[in-house]
């Protein structure tokens, strides 16, 4: 940011101060929309589990020839050493109302998640909705309004065998 782009946005800031105090830069950055991200409450549904699925891990690592080519165009050899290292990871397969899903992953939440699940269970999912959420003025009140609230993704948060309560 160069010297007057600096001057300039000071001015622009301290502007409305001059003019009027605090409730005057609050309405102007009021105008000025805002998004951030908002949670639901913990919503239930019911789903059947389609699949538990186990991968394991997978380490190792090898050397073979490399072939390419120098800055002139030369062709050049080589040697290329690979190494491979993949943890292991747990996923269930769920199906409810509104499709299937499937929640995966590397930790110890997911592998007790794993263990917990058999294939034809009937089970309570609980989880959370995530949205983007866009406030502005719209009304000149210096109050932001909900402009757009969408939603961007789910949080799975657990998922307990039908009858059970934990």
């Amino acid at each position: 940011m160069n010297k007057l782009q600096k001057i300039l946005g000071a001015g622009v800031i301290s502007l409305p101060l001059l003019l009027g105090g605090c409730d005057k830069i609050e309405n102007v950055l009021s105008k000025i929309p805002i998004t951030h991200i908002e949670y639901s409450n913990v919503l239930q549904e019911d789903a059947e589990v389609v699949d538990v699925v186990y991968s394991p891990s997978r380490h190792g690592s090898g050397a073979g020839p490399s072939f390419g080519m120098d800055m002139d165009g030369n062709p050049t050899m080589g040697l290329a050493v690979t190494s491979v290292s993949i943890p292991e990871k747990y996923a269930v397969v769920f199906k409810c109302q509104h499709g299937k899903f499937i929640v995966e992953g590397t930790d110890n939440e997911h592998k007790d998640l794993w263990e917990r699940m058999v294939e034809g269970q009937d089970v309570d999912v609980t989880y959370k909705e995530i949205y983007e959420a866009t406030y502005k003025d719209l009304n000149n009140d210096g109050k932001r309004d909900l402009v757009e609230r969408k939603l961007v993704k789910y949080d799975f948060l657990n998922a307990q065998p039908k009858g059970e309560q934990k």
